[in-house]
């Protein structure tokens, strides 16, 4: 290998975060495959470099670049992006694909809850970190892994559906834990925030949408059943999407020139879905970005400024 492979993405500087999970090394396969610049982003160095050299090994592209953080860890993150600065000027698609799930309610090094920390403040501050970036590399895309939890908590979907909701009062799951619900509430933030990044955005050619990869046979689906009950669910993996076909909704927004201009929406089984009315609320968007913001350290300099515009 002597340099980037070509291909219709050679040029493009990619960040995918959440990289060394099954769907995330899918993700930044194809796209080195396809010519970009890869910046990978796995908890571990080790792990990282590791799957740097696999995929450059796979896809005959050197131009593969591995960066470690634990994306629970704030200030881990403003050194992620840091590091990232240091060695690109320009931006042009962020995956935020990492993701957790707990049985218990934990803290992370922050004082924040987990679900929260990870599924939602993660790509917040990360995203806001590197707007210049994006920006400078216009056109650019955001591409935000979500999941269908937001529509639906229920481990098993036994009994009447339970949808994520936002509590401004109780962002941290602090009354009444149940560890899906909290996740689907972190993961409905990062629409919503979202939906206010893409207002705040418009204009300046970069886009920001979310998605529902699909009931994937991932280790968040493996971790959210009760260890004494694995051994049945592990009957149903045969009928769960493959990690390479759960990567294709975000793969299809993260490069398809037909979703160039798309911005504001979320995408499931590689269609556009509506997400629950409430999400839509710009009020409610506009309260959480905020809330979000104080949990994050933001200041008005680091963070897209306020909506010009009440579109959705």
């Amino acid at each position: 290998m002597t340099g980037p492979a070509a291909g219709p993405m050679a040029g493009r500087v990619c960040l995918v975060t959440g990289a060394g999970g099954d769907m995330g090394r899918v993700i930044v396969t194809e796209l080195a495959r396809r010519g970009a610049t890869v910046v990978l982003v796995c908890r571990e160095m080790r792990a990282a470099r590791a799957l740097r050299d696999q995929v450059s090994a796979a896809t005959g592209n050197a131009d593969v670049h591995a960066l470690a953080a634990d994306l629970s860890d704030q200030r881990a993150i403003r050194e992620l992006a840091a590091a990232f600065r240091d060695r690109h000027e320009h931006l042009h698609v962020l995956v935020n694909n990492a993701g957790a799930h707990f049985h218990e309610r934990r803290l992370s090094t922050d004082g924040i809850e987990l679900h929260l920390a990870v599924n939602h403040l993660s790509w917040f501050l990360l995203t806001n970190l590197l707007l210049d970036r994006l920006i400078a590399g216009a056109p650019a895309r955001v591409v935000n892994v979500a999941s269908d939890a937001i529509t639906d908590t229920r481990t098993y979907r036994i009994g009447p559906r339970r949808t994520a909701v936002i509590d401004l009062d109780d962002l941290q799951s602090e009354r009444g834990y149940r560890p899906m619900q909290a996740y689907g509430n972190a993961k409905l933030a990062m629409v919503m925030c979202g939906y206010a990044l893409a207002r705040r955005l418009n204009g300046t050619g970069v886009t920001v949408n979310a998605l529902h990869p699909g009931i994937v046979a991932t280790a968040i689906i493996a971790d959210s059943v009760p260890r004494v009950l694995r051994p049945v669910t592990a009957l149903a993996r045969p009928f769960l999407l493959t990690p390479a076909q759960g990567a294709r909704t975000a793969i299809d927004l993260a490069t398809s020139p037909g979703l160039a201009q798309v911005s504001g929406a979320f995408f499931a089984d590689r269609r556009p879905r509506r997400t629950p009315e409430p999400s839509y609320d710009i009020a409610v968007q506009e309260r959480l970005w905020q809330a979000s913001a104080v949990l994050t350290g933001l200041t008005g300099q680091d963070q897209a400024g306020p909506a010009t515009s009440s579109g959705r």
